[in-house]
């Protein structure tokens, strides 16, 4: 069974599980460093979450919650499942958990977004209330 865990601690287990796991959601980009971990843990807007299924880390989402002019707004980032875990419910629990959390901390409304590659995530969003928006996603390096 799995569970959901926020992460408190910038730990090598949480470090190691995590650069197991962001490459296989995008392997172009790098694995954030440890000070990377312990500013997303420190920062009060963001919820780093673990799934486990024992000990074994197996999945993990950033839930960031912020205001605009028109909503409070929560975003899911980088929701990423082990290969070997995937089909199981670990990405239908963090979905659960970070919605659970953007509600208490007073989200409107929730919002991810997905490659089009990613064909089961974009079958389990759907699954779970999230409606497919007509937009454009426009990105800047800095």
């Amino acid at each position: 069974m799995v569970r959901i865990e926020t992460v408190t601690e910038a730990t090598p287990q949480v470090y190691t599980a995590l650069a197991r796991l962001l490459p296989q959601l995008n392997p172009k980009l790098p694995v954030p460093t440890m000070e990377r971990l312990q500013a997303i843990i420190a920062d009060p807007a963001a919820t780093l979450l673990l799934a486990k299924e024992g000990e074994e880390i197996v999945g993990t989402t950033t839930v960031i919650v912020y205001t605009t002019p028109f909503w409070i707004k929560a975003r899911l980032d980088e929701v990423v499942v082990d290969e070997s875990a995937r089909g199981k419910g670990v990405g239908a629990a963090l979905v659960k958990a970070s919605l659970d959390i953007a509600r208490e901390q007073g989200a409107e409304v929730a919002e991810l977004q997905s490659g089009v590659q990613r064909e089961a995530a974009n079958r389990l969003y759907p699954r779970m209330g999230f409606k497919l928006r007509e937009t454009n996603v426009y990105r800047i390096v800095l």
